[in-house]
């Protein structure tokens, strides 16, 4: 039963992302979603995953703020007509599975510090 909490949390963070990214984002939102993101990381991802795992993350952190910088540079600046309320959208997309994979890969990395300063 247990082993079922793990990628239910990843699942409902997911899903709670995206349904958020189409209202205002409040405190309580990141809250949830940072949460989420602990059990998955305490609970998903095993030693072995660990590598994959933390290089994934800071693979999708980078994509996700270069998307940001190109949305507010292409859109921001008006160089592209597109509806303002879609890049609205994909931004808080953006954010909200950054906070939820920032957690996780927060909890991951501080396990493998951890396993590193302990030694054999």
């Amino acid at each position: 039963m247990i082993t079922l909490v793990g990628p239910a949390a990843f699942y409902i963070g997911l899903l709670i992302a995206l349904i958020a990214a189409f209202v205002t984002p409040s405190g309580w939102l990141f809250v949830a979603l940072g949460v989420l993101g602990v059990i998955v990381g305490l609970l998903n991802i095993t030693t072995r995953e660990t590598s994959p795992f933390l290089l994934a993350s800071i693979a999708f952190i980078v994509a996700a703020w270069g998307m940001w910088t190109l949305m507010y540079m292409a859109f921001g600046l008006a160089l592209v007509s597109i509806p303002e309320i879609l890049t609205k959208e994909f931004l808080r997309l953006a954010a909200n599975l950054t906070v939820l994979i920032g957690a996780a890969a927060m909890v991951i990395s501080l396990r493998a510090i951890y396993q590193a300063a302990k030694g054999r």
